[in-house]
């Protein structure tokens, strides 16, 4: 999801954490692997009720539930259009999945209407979410892609694998599926269709 579906705002979220008072966000956030209680939420070690009470703990303070869905909504921002059109055209010819390391403070946001300019939520735009913190492991482990292959039926070598992440992306090659390699940002819709084009 992030870097290739929606924009990451790495530095905007260290801001938003630091201005909460966590003084180290700089190290537990970053823009592919959290470390960390982090990493422990989208790994689902621990609940989002959990991280927010380790969080208080970490930072030596109450802190307002809205104040951490805030900061962590800070990293990402909504959907471009053109992009989540893309995706159903796509549909129209393709199954999507979406494989993502992910914690359910962010993922209860893009369940809902407010994910999409269009009023939709991201179960709109795809045939299933794969999303770490359910699933209890974390990309680039091989654990995840595991089960996602086996519970979806794909085939890896029919399937084309998009990520923003150097690390998962060797990872999903590693399982045979074909890769594409997107920058966070970027308007990827002409890089994909000359593969599938092509293939």
């Amino acid at each position: 999801m992030g870097g290739v579906l929606v924009d990451v705002h790495r530095e905007e979220a260290v801001r938003q954490f630091e201005a909460i008072g966590v003084t180290d966000a700089d190290r537990l956030i970053d823009s592919c692997h959290h470390s960390g209680i982090f990493l422990d939420i989208e790994s689902g070690a621990i609940d989002a009720e959990t991280f927010c009470r380790l969080l208080c703990e970490h930072v030596g303070k109450n802190l307002p539930r809205e104040a951490i869905e805030h900061a962590w909504k800070s990293i990402i921002s909504r959907p471009e259009a053109y992009k989540l059109d893309c995706l159903l055209e796509l549909r129209k010819n393709y199954q999507l999945f979406l494989l993502s390391n992910n914690n359910p403070i962010l993922m209860d946001w893009a369940r809902t209407p407010d994910f999409s300019p269009d009023g939709h939520p991201i179960t709109f735009y795809f045939d299933k979410l794969y999303i770490s913190y359910e699933m209890k492991c974390v990309k680039p482990g091989r654990a995840i892609f595991e089960a996602m292959v086996r519970d979806s039926g794909i085939c890896p070598a029919e399937s084309l694998y998009i990520e923003d992440s150097l690390h998962n992306l060797q990872t999903a090659a590693e399982f045979g599926f074909q890769t594409c390699l997107v920058k966070n940002g970027e308007d990827w819709r002409n890089q994909i269709a000359a593969i599938l084009q092509r293939d």
